[in-house]
């Protein structure tokens, strides 16, 4: 018998100290390539006045760029919450519409705080994301810089040769607000744009619920930034977070309280 413990003790010693071993299912992410990140990132106090912890950085993938104007700065921290988002995000619309990176802007800082430029992202639940965009010949732009687009989906100077990808941003959109784990509060785009991808999922034949979601998820601020060259995307306080995190804001009925 001695002999079939030592094996049975070796085999359970080279469990625990496999690669993973243990770990919740929750550490990798979906779909090809999927790695392992960790998630106990905390998100402290509001968008606007507060901090993140243990952050978790969004990197660069087969599904996610970042957007070249801001890649020297290196703030793409978020919480585990809003990086699992992205990346389920590009990778679903990479699926459904092959061809083009989801590019995307700033998160956060490491430990979040102020960020020059934004008056909010400051606790990790907040990302700049590029609008997907076509050349002049059709094909996907991937964009060194965001731009900007009017109501017939044409790009502004100096991105006339550019049209606003209205598949892939519907598809992009209909993702978030139909995530199952990350809650999204907020997609800020101008109102001209909110109407184009409400009709674009509309005559893709979307849901009414996920069209209904879009259509209170989707916001033009009232003051400042119009968001006419990029979405800016809020999600709630991950459960785990509160009471140190505070959501602000509306409180969308589709959601547990």
């Amino acid at each position: 018998m001695r002999p079939f413990l030592g094996i049975l003790s070796l085999a359970l010693v080279l469990g625990a100290l496999a690669p993973g071993a243990g770990a919740n299912p929750r550490d990798v992410t979906r779909g090809p390539g999927a790695r392992r990140l960790p998630h106990g990132s905390r998100s402290v106090g509001l968008p606007f006045d507060g901090r993140l912890r243990r952050a978790v950085e969004l990197r660069e993938s087969r599904y996610v760029r970042r957007v070249t104007e801001y890649a020297p700065n290196g703030n793409f921290y978020g919480t585990w919450e809003l990086v699992q988002l992205i990346e389920r995000a590009a990778y679903r619309v990479e699926r459904r519409l092959p061809g083009a990176k989801l590019s995307v802007g700033e998160l956060s800082a490491e430990e979040g705080g102020r960020l020059p430029g934004h008056a909010s992202h400051q606790n990790g639940r907040d990302v700049d994301i590029a609008f997907y965009m076509l050349d002049g010949r059709g094909d996907p732009y991937p964009p060194g810089a965001f731009a900007a687009f009017d109501a017939n989906g044409r790009g502004l100077a100096p991105n006339e040769g550019l049209t606003f990808d209205d598949a892939r941003n519907w598809e992009l959109i209909a993702k978030l607000v139909a995530d199952g784990d990350a809650r999204v509060q907020y997609a800020f785009v101008a109102r001209h744009l909110k109407q184009r991808l409400l009709r674009e999922g509309r005559r893709r034949g979307a849901p009414a619920s996920v069209l209904e979601r879009a259509e209170r998820v989707m916001v033009q601020p009232a003051t400042g930034h119009q968001h006419a060259n990029h979405f800016h995307v809020r999600i709630y306080c991950a459960p785990a977070d509160r009471p140190t995190c505070r959501d602000q804001g509306p409180r969308h009925p589709w959601y547990p309280r």
